[in-house]
């Protein structure tokens, strides 16, 4: 996937736009739970990452909802 993103002029914009839309979700991770993960192992870290990432978009969607309705 990497070499089909880097050949084309479309793949290398796209591949440019990952870090506007990737790294941002993972830096306020790390802000607000830390660098460690308890658990080791690609299907552990993986299953730890997605749960802290579905906490993490359900507190901003109830913050959100939470500020619409004043």
């Amino acid at each position: 996937m990497a070499a089909r993103l880097t050949t084309t002029p479309l793949g290398k914009e796209q591949y440019r736009q990952r870090g506007a839309l990737v790294e941002p979700g993972f830096a306020q991770l790390f802000q607000r739970f830390g660098r460690r993960l308890n658990y080791h192992g690609h299907d552990g870290v993986d299953t730890e990452i997605k749960l802290l990432g579905a906490d993490h978009n359900l507190n901003k969607l109830f913050d959100h909802k939470g500020r619409t309705k004043s």
